[in-house]
């Protein structure tokens, strides 16, 4: 069963619970019950089921009004479907009822960066970045990174995601960032050092694949950039990441180096 089914189903068991007619008055869910949809609401945002996370997560809000968790996960949801402004006023909630919770503020400044409101997001990143938690002061850097870019401030951008890079070296987001930052100062050879680290950390990442073979065919390495795009091609076939690499590849000129044939005779 799909875990939307699974929720359905949980709820349905509930719903039987108190009585088979709908004129039946309502009655309080138990904890066990509450503890299960909410379980199930976080199912569906991991899943990306986002409207159906959304309506789980307004449903248990009803019997859990003031559990901060919720009000993160719904607005996660409406982040998730482009629903900045009520995704920012879910998470001003969760960070109202516990104002030190670094993932909330990171959550909320991600919405905050998307309404273009940058000194918003830039207290709420500072606020995590002094949390007592490594991954909060991570997922801190990475997301002021972001926010430099938005604001087309490259070499901080390339400053920040250096910051994370110097927390966990193993960050795949923190290096694509990096590479993407030095892209765009115009630090090729740089940007594909990173963007090659980046696939070497996620080999089925589509993304990386491809900023990594656009990154040599500018470096004049057609033959080693084709391959690459031919890999994002493969790995997200009818996807928008597929559909750009296999743009250039069949573009003509063919942007890939090919191996002279000896003529005979």
């Amino acid at each position: 069963m799909s875990p939307r089914g699974t929720w359905i189903a949980a709820a349905a068991l509930a719903a039987a619970a108190v009585g088979c007619s709908s004129s039946a008055p309502s009655q309080p869910k138990t904890s066990a019950e509450v503890l299960l949809n909410e379980r199930m609401a976080a199912v569906l945002l991991r899943e990306g089921q986002a409207l159906e996370a959304e309506r789980a997560y307004r449903e248990v809000l009803k019997e859990d009004p003031n559990n901060p968790d919720l009000y993160d996960g719904l607005g996660s949801a409406l982040l998730m479907q482009g629903r900045f402004k009520e995704a920012v006023e879910s998470f001003d909630r969760a960070v109202k009822i516990t104002p030190r919770k670094a993932s909330y503020r990171i959550n909320r400044g991600l919405g905050y960066m998307e309404l273009g409101r940058y000194a918003d997001a830039e207290e709420d990143f500072r606020v995590a970045d002094a949390s007592s938690n490594p991954e909060d002061r991570l997922a801190a850097a990475i997301n002021r990174g972001r926010l430099r870019q938005f604001q087309r401030d490259y070499a901080g951008a390339e400053e920040q995601f250096s910051t994370a890079l110097a927390r966990d070296p193993s960050s795949f987001a923190a290096r694509l960032g990096r590479g993407v930052a030095r892209e765009a100062r115009g630090e090729l050879d740089s940007a594909a050092e990173d963007y090659l680290e980046a696939v070497r950390l996620q080999p089925r990442s589509g993304e990386a694949n491809l900023r990594l073979g656009l990154a040599l065919l500018e470096l004049k390495k057609g033959a080693l950039g084709c391959r690459y795009l031919e890999r994002a091609v493969e790995i997200d076939p009818t996807g928008d990441v597929g559909g750009k690499a296999r743009l250039v590849l069949e573009s003509s000129p063919s942007p890939c180096e090919k191996t002279p044939v000896a003529k005979s005779g």
